[in-house]
């Protein structure tokens, strides 16, 4: 199979199509070959038409779904194939009207001029290029009026010298050569030609032939058969061409969005200047030619017909200006999936609010990702949408409003002795199923609550966003900001300074977390937790600069500090394993991984000491990280996945990353602890089924110590034996757990 029959049968062109298609044109070039012999001429176009006919028909039914422009193209072609058809018949003296043959082909003509101005107004919407359809008929208007000025003598003679048919011929040829320039007007926007826009260019090519050959034609005292079988072999050809272009059209217009816009801008101006100039520049090219004057009756009408059309295309692009803005404008301060204004949305509505007593709720979507990963992004979006339908319905609600892909923020009207009704009412009425698809998903939701007296929208969403922090690091469903519960609020100019400073005196009081193996009790590895001191603020936990360390970009520069203070304690941490969290981001920079690598060397530590745990800071597709932690594995580390269960987490990384160990976030113990165990057991013996280590998190009681042993993990990492201590104390959780008393 040739490259082009292979590629048209991947367009939706069977072979046997292509097979009527390749006779249909060798049949063009016998009729050619053989033009003296009329008799034959005429029984192959006859016996072709069928043929024509069938191959529309089934170009038509090759397409799953049915639109207007295919319906005009495809009777416009057949209406014209049948009157071809007809015209052959009269040859052989079948009874038919000439004039009857003649309207019936110009309706199919017509229905094809229709096709492509339908054309140009679908490419006009495709890329929001309003107005493109005019600039382009101001365009053809002005050029034609340019030459009716230069000769309009030849208005005269096309009128009263021509024919009705060599008038209805020269008004073809005028399509015919307009949608042809159509076809190099949209090369030049799109910058790229397609199959069926090459087919269009040589369809339109053929018909200007035929057209052009008619008219000589029609000219000719005596009928010159030569002229009159290649005007035939043409059209046929060009059907042909017709039917191979139904089955692959590709009416979506996919281009690329970027310089088409550009290009309608550089069109309009030109169309304009060029509508302007016409008539003018024609009057000087008739006194350069000593031409007599114009009637000014006629100079008259075309200035107010080509000013109105000029003055349409301004008024086009003013209201396409505006509606630009206004689309522009919601999109800045709205959310796309669910229609509800963004952050700046917010501001913007309520920022000159007068209203009192305002709560705001921060509502968060726990583990949202995992439900994408589950159900489909599809199913993501109709919980988000399902949700903020139902935000917006809660009572009191002054405005619900969607400020990130998983967090919502409401502000209702209340007293403030209203307010915990009105908190139990949120719940309630949120709850945490929601029905997806016909399923019944979890949507666990987590809200942070601010009240204020005097209405600061500003103010107000960043306690709830505290407040919010608060509830989930407490594992809580709900938290209320109180300004005395806040603790080291330190402005972010400050907080940039401090981080800074331990970046550049290399000092940070780094503190580990024992992770004990509960088969024998020993110390299995310690778990690195970042600390920051502040002479005004004290130490700072990493809940209280993180995010601003990743948006400062100082992020990278802490965890190289982390491991010249590794090094630095090397003493009292002797050779047990080391859990140095990494954030994805480093993964996915092979400059900065081979930074972090090259620090543990330049610090003479040995790789087969240290755990790196993939942490779970930010999307990032498995597949991403694969290259990154197998050049890990390589230099000895050994690899956890952090957090598993919430945040991205999900089963696909963890049967795409090769890593030797998973922790089970303290969230699911939760769960398990009050009575669902399912999701805890089915965590850990998966996992042990991959052959990988369990680390159970946030292990604080002996009831939970005793589930996670009765469950199968292997190691337990939690308050239950200690919190996180200094590098000092490491001596005294340096023991075999079985040995710790537990209060």
């Amino acid at each position: 199979m040739n490259p082009i029959s292979k590629h048209l049968k991947e367009k939706g062109m069977p072979m046997i199509w292509q097979l009527l298609i390749f006779c249909l044109i060798l049949n063009t070039f016998v009729i050619v070959l053989f033009f003296k012999n009329q008799d034959l001429v005429h029984t192959l176009l006859t016996l072709s038409g069928p043929f024509f006919l069938f191959g529309l028909l089934a170009a038509f039914q090759a397409h799953n779904e049915i639109n207007i422009p295919r319906i005009i193209l495809t009777t416009g072609a057949a209406i014209t194939g049948i009157g071809e058809a007809l015209q052959n018949l009269l040859y052989f003296n079948v009874p038919v009207s000439e004039h009857f043959i003649l309207v019936f082909e110009e309706i199919g003509i017509l229905l094809i001029i229709i096709f492509a101005f339908t054309h140009a107004l679908m490419f006009e919407k495709k890329f929001n290029i309003k107005g493109f359809a005019v600039d382009f008929g101001l365009l053809t208007i002005s050029v034609l009026f340019l030459f009716l000025l230069v000769n309009p003598n030849l208005l005269h003679d096309l009128i009263y010298l021509f024919n009705f048919q060599q008038q209805i011929l020269v008004f073809n040829l005028f399509i015919s050569s307009t949608i042809l320039a159509l076809s190099i007007t949209h090369f030049f926007f799109t910058k790229s030609v397609g199959v069926t826009d090459g087919l269009r260019f040589f369809l339109t090519l053929l018909l200007i032939v035929h057209f052009s050959l008619e008219i000589i034609i029609s000219f000719e005292a005596n009928e010159n058969l030569l002229i009159n079988t290649l005007s035939l072999s043409v059209l046929y050809l060009a059907g042909a061409l017709a039917i191979v272009f139904v089955f692959i059209e590709d009416l979506s217009l996919d281009f690329s969005a970027i310089a088409p816009t550009q290009m309608g801008r550089l069109f309009m101006w030109v169309s304009s200047i060029f509508a302007i100039l016409a008539i003018p520049f024609g009057l000087v090219i008739r006194s350069t030619l000593d031409a007599p004057p114009l009637d000014l009756l006629i100079i008259g009408m075309t200035s107010i017909l080509t000013s109105l059309v000029v003055l349409w295309r301004i008024v086009i692009l003013i209201a396409n200006s505006n509606q630009q803005k206004r689309l522009l404008n919601a999109l800045i301060k709205s959310n796309t999936v669910t229609g509800l204004p963004n952050y700046q949305g917010y501001l913007e509505k309520l920022s000159f609010s007068k209203l009192k007593n305002i709560l705001v709720v921060h509502i968060n979507i726990e583990d949202f990702k995992s439900i994408n990963d589950l159900y489909g992004r599809e199913a993501g979006d109709e919980v988000l949408q399902s949700l903020a339908t139902r935000l917006k319905q809660l009572p009191n609600s002054l405005l619900a409003t969607h400020i990130q892909s998983d967090q919502f923020l409401v502000a209702f009207h209340t007293k403030d002795y209203g307010i915990k009704e009105l908190i139990e009412i949120i719940q309630k009425d949120l709850g945490i199923w929601d029905t997806v698809q016909g399923k019944s998903i979890a949507v666990p939701l987590t809200i942070g609550a601010s009240f204020g007296e005097v209405f600061e929208p500003e103010k107000l969403a960043e306690q709830a966003e505290i407040a919010l922090k608060q509830a989930r690091s407490q594992h809580a469903s709900f938290a209320f900001f109180v300004e005395d519960r806040v603790e080291n609020r330190i402005p972010r100019h400050e907080l940039r300074q401090i981080l800074q400073q331990a970046v550049d005196d290399c000092y940070l009081p780094v503190h580990f977390q024992p992770i004990y193996d509960l088969k024998d009790g020993s110390l299995k590895s310690l778990e690195l937790l970042i600390r920051v001191n502040s002479k005004k603020h004290g130490l700072l936990l990493p809940g209280q600069f993180l995010e601003q360390a990743k948006s400062y970009s100082l992020l990278t520069s802490l965890t190289q500090v982390c491991i010249k203070m590794i090094a630095k304690h090397r003493d009292v941490i002797g050779d047990t394993i080391v859990n140095v969290n990494l954030p994805p981001y480093m993964l996915r920079s092979p400059k900065l991984l081979q930074n972090f690598i090259q620090s543990f060397k330049e610090e003479k530590l040995d790789t087969n000491q240290f755990c790196i745990e993939i942490t779970e800071d930010e999307e990032i597709a498995a597949h991403e990280l694969v290259p990154s932690i197998k050049i890990l594995k390589e230099e000895g580390f050994t690899i956890a996945m952090d957090d598993f269960g919430t945040g991205y987490s999900s089963l696909d990384r963890l049967s795409l990353l090769d890593v030797d160990t998973v922790k089970i976030d303290r969230s699911i113990l939760l769960t398990a602890e009050s009575g669902n165990t399912t999701i805890l057991e089915w965590a850990i013996s998966l996992t042990k089924r991959l052959g990988v280590s369990v680390v159970v998190e946030g292990v604080e009681t002996i009831e939970q110590l005793s589930l996670v042993k009765l469950l199968g993990a292997d190691s337990v990492q939690g308050y239950l034996y200690s919190k996180p201590v200094a590098a000092q104390e490491i001596v005294d959780i340096a023991l075999n757990s079985n040995d710790i008393k537990i209060a």
